[in-house]
C-alpha cells in the first residue's frame, strides 16, 4: 500500500474514509479510469486503514476511562439481546464494568422553561450511565450484546432520573428510575445485590461535597460543583423550591435498593 505512505499517520479515520468514498465514486461513475488507477483496491485498503486507526483510538480512550473510573468500584452487569438485534438471540451473560456517570446538565437547562406553571411542574435530575468494560478481552463478546458504538471508550448503558414533583407550590420527592439508555441498542441489568449496593452508594455520593467525581464537562470538572452551580443555583432550584444538594442526597439515601435495579 505505497500510496498510504503519502498520508500523515496522525490523520483522523474520517479523512481516510472520505478518500475511500471518492475512489468508490470513481469506480461507479468512471469504471475505465477506476481500473487504470486501481481505485477499487485503493478504496478498500483505505477503509481498512481507517478501521485500524479507529480501533487504536477506541482502545486508547478505553484505557483512559479505566484509569479514571476504576477507583469508583467494579460492577457486575448482565447483558441480554437488545430489541434492535432482530433475528439474533444471545444467552444473557454477566461482565465486569466500571461506570461513567454524567449529568445531562445542558438538556435540563434547555428544558427548564418549558413548564408554564412554576407551582405545578416536575423537576427531574437526569444522569446518563456509561459502561466501561474492565477487560479488553471481553470487548468482542460485549459487542454482540451492545449495538452502540465504542468510539468514546465506553458504551452508553442507562439513564437515571431523580424525580421531584411540585403541586400547588408544594414540593415532594417522587421516585428514582433506572432504565436502558436505548432499549434497541442495549439491554442490561445489575447481576448481583453487591453491585446494586455499590451503585446506590455511588449515586448518593454524587451529592456529597467531599466526593471527587468527574462531571464530564471542561468548565466545571467536579460533578458536585457542576450540579450545584449550574442546576441548583443557576436555575434557582434551591431558593425557589428548597431542593439543595443535601436534600437530594438524603432523599436518594431513603430510596429502596430495588429501585436501583433497571426497571423493565
Amino acid at each position: 500500500m505505497k500510496y498510504l505512505r503519502k498520508f500523515n499517520e496522525e490523520l483522523k479515520p474520517q479523512t481516510y474514509k472520505s478518500a475511500a468514498r471518492k475512489l468508490s465514486k470513481i469506480v461507479k461513475e468512471k469504471p475505465t479510469l477506476a481500473r487504470a488507477i486501481g481505485a477499487e483496491k485503493r478504496a478498500k485498503d483505505l477503509e481498512e486503514h481507517a478501521k485500524k486507526i479507529e480501533k487504536s483510538e477506541q482502545i486508547k480512550k478505553w484505557k483512559e476511562n479505566v484509569d479514571t473510573f476504576s477507583k469508583y468500584g467494579e460492577f457486575n452487569i448482565e447483558l441480554s439481546t437488545p430489541k434492535g438485534a432482530k433475528g439474533v438471540t444471545y444467552i444473557p451473560k454477566s461482565f465486569p464494568f466500571y461506570l461513567d456517570i454524567s449529568i445531562s446538565a445542558d438538556m435540563i437547562v434547555d428544558c427548564w422553561d418549558d413548564e408554564d406553571d412554576p407551582d405545578n411542574r416536575p423537576i427531574t435530575f437526569t444522569f446518563a450511565g456509561g459502561l466501561v468494560p474492565k477487560n479488553e478481552e471481553d470487548l468482542p463478546e460485549i459487542q454482540k450484546y451492545i449495538l452502540d458504538d465504542f468510539y468514546n471508550g465506553f458504551y452508553w448503558g442507562f439513564w437515571i432520573n431523580i424525580n421531584y414533583k411540585v403541586t400547588n407550590g408544594e414540593v415532594t420527592f417522587e421516585n428514582l428510575l433506572v432504565y436502558d439508555y436505548d432499549e434497541y441498542m442495549v439491554n442490561f441489568q445489575f447481576s448481583d445485590r453487591k453491585s446494586v449496593v455499590k451503585f446506590k452508594n455511588l449515586i448518593v455520593n454524587l451529592f456529597d461535597s467531599k466526593f471527587d467525581y468527574p462531571s464530564g464537562y471542561k468548565d466545571v470538572t467536579n460533578m458536585y460543583d457542576k450540579v450545584e452551580q449550574e442546576l441548583i443555583q443557576g436555575l434557582e432550584i434551591s431558593s425557589t423550591y428548597g431542593i439543595d444538594m443535601e436534600r437530594i442526597k438524603e432523599d436518594v439515601k431513603r430510596v429502596a435498593l430495588n429501585s436501583f435495579y433497571k426497571q423493565n
